[in-house]
């Protein structure tokens, strides 16, 4: 069957994060907002996850695990063999700013827009050039023409509009970028930013770079780039000494914008887990939330993720016919267990055309 992606339309934006619905902290008056979903899933919230569509691609040690929180289905490949080097070695690497995939790929999801497949890409650079492309629904790892120049794995990617988007590592002038239908690289110039802990970001379906900075002020500036990949400008700089909190080390702390709510407030997250309001009428931000796993923005999907006949490297999962088969198997990740417990029913079930979502629940005010 032909799948098609469908995306409701949404009153008000939804924010993914990691927890339990009943135990997460509350939005006073930001309800009207957002509305926050989030995902039960111990991996997602310890280990660096990309997102497209609502879909999130979470690869951890021997697979690369897709799920679709809208209908409840999880499929995952297995990823083979990591390769084998020493140039992460150094402590400088484990620093906890950064977003570190298993073995140091550096990481890519998002979707073919002719054709409307979705593809998992890595890359790795010792002893020499490497990159595969996973198409989710024909499931096997294929080489492709290899990158131009090292990219930073270190940090996520960001996929708009057809493309995935790294920061080149140690450099200060490109942005590589991949077309997921012709695969092919491309070169995209940057803002006169820092490097630091920039982070790129799909921001309202646009590349954008969110750029910390602690001199002469502790702030963030959100670049975005045009249409036609040629201009960056600065839409945002967001005073951050006034807003209520500290960092020890706030040269270490990166910021990346999830949201903009129809009032034009901006929601924001760090690797502190905090998440952070701001007002660009009245200038003031503030902290809205503490301790928690931002994931990122959110939209509800019912693509399916089965995959196509014949396919015989993936594992699916999907509704409750799932709960049946978790228990048999000793070799689950974390991702299954976390799943297995939800059997009974719980209030405030994410539903979406008809399809019970078993690991997504909402928060209502």
């Amino acid at each position: 069957a032909e799948r098609r992606l469908k995306l409701q339309n949404q009153l008000k934006p939804k924010i993914l994060a990691v927890g339990d619905h009943r135990s997460e902290p509350r939005f006073r008056g930001d309800s009207e907002e957002i509305e926050m979903v989030y995902l039960n899933c111990d991996d997602a919230a310890t280990r660096p996850s990309l997102t497209c569509d609502g879909l999130v691609c979470l690869p951890v040690p021997g697979w690369v695990t897709v799920l679709n929180p809208s209908s409840g289905e999880l499929i995952r490949f297995p990823s083979g063999p990591d390769p084998v080097t020493r140039r992460y070695s150094n402590l400088i690497f484990h620093k906890t700013w950064w977003n570190i995939f298993p073995a140091y790929w550096a990481m890519g999801f998002g979707r073919d827009i002719v054709n409307g497949s979705y593809k998992v890409v890595r890359m790795f650079f010792e002893p020499s050039f490497l990159c595969e492309i996973l198409d989710v629904e024909i499931g096997e790892w294929r080489k492709v023409n290899p990158p131009p120049y090292r990219v930073e794995p270190r940090r996520k990617s960001a996929f708009v509009k057809g493309s995935v988007f790294w920061l080149e590592m140690r450099a200060s002038h490109n942005l590589l970028a991949l077309d997921l239908h012709t695969e092919e690289f491309r070169d995209v110039t940057i803002p006169p930013v820092l490097l630091g802990a920039n982070q790129l970001v799909n921001f309202e379906d646009r590349l954008a770079i969110a750029a910390p900075y602690t001199e002469p002020e502790w702030k963030v500036e959100i670049w975005i780039l045009d249409e036609q990949e040629e201009t960056w400008s600065m839409a945002y700089s967001i005073g951050l000494a006034n807003c209520g909190v500290a960092s020890r080390l706030p040269w270490n702390v990166w910021f990346r914008p999830v949201a903009v709510s129809k009032q034009g407030n901006i929601f924001f997250h760090d690797n502190e887990k905090r998440m952070f309001k701001y007002h660009p009428e009245t200038d003031v931000v503030r902290c809205i939330a503490r301790e928690i796993c931002v994931v990122s923005d959110f939209v509800e999907n019912v693509v399916s993720l089965r995959p196509s006949i014949g396919s015989k490297t993936s594992e699916y999962r999907s509704g409750f016919h799932y709960q049946d088969l978790v228990h048999n198997q000793d070799h689950i990740s974390k991702i299954d267990q976390k799943f297995s417990w939800i059997k009974l029913p719980l209030p405030n079930i994410l539903l979406t055309t008809g399809l019970v979502s078993l690991f997504i629940f909402r928060y209502f005010a």
